[in-house]
């Protein structure tokens, strides 16, 4: 069985306002498409977003690209301007390439860039994830909660 998925990514602002000049997509190469009046320009990204951990949160994506100086920079600077990243993925006729239907409509903090010699990724973070995402940038305390658990264990008696 053959499937075509394109990801399709905006930054925005904490206010609510798409940054403008930063829509992309990352299936129809060196193309512009229109999706709901929106128009994406191609961009080679790969989107990878965690299933998750047994506790239910998915405090783990990222955006992967490769390092080139355009990618490192947009990653720096939603980073620094504390964007936030909404990510549509999109399933697509595998044959037309025409839109069959949204899968998924995903939003993240951007929580910080990573760069190595082979690729150029984002971290995302879960927008409800205080202490991974630093949203806000506070991490838990016993000054701030009271006592803090030393394991992820519960016990009844």
């Amino acid at each position: 069985m053959t499937i075509a998925v394109c990801n399709f990514i905006r930054f925005r602002y904490k206010t609510g306002e798409y940054v403008d000049g930063y829509n992309f997509q990352n299936f129809f190469v060196d193309e512009w498409r229109t999706r709901g009046g929106i128009d994406y320009q191609f961009a080679p990204f790969a989107v990878s977003t965690g299933a998750g951990t047994k506790g239910g949160d998915r405090s783990d994506a990222a955006l992967v690209s490769v390092p080139s100086a355009l990618a490192m920079t947009i990653f720096a600077q939603a980073t620094l301007a504390d964007w936030l990243c909404e990510i549509a993925a999109v399933l697509l006729d595998p044959e037309t390439y025409n839109e069959l239907r949204l899968i998924t409509t995903e939003t993240w903090v951007c929580s910080r860039p990573e760069t190595t010699t082979e690729r150029a990724a984002l971290r995302l973070a879960s927008p409800l994830d205080a202490v991974d995402g630093q949203v806000p940038r506070r991490t838990l305390s016993s000054y701030l909660v009271g006592s803090l658990p030393s394991s992820g264990s519960i016990s009844t008696r």
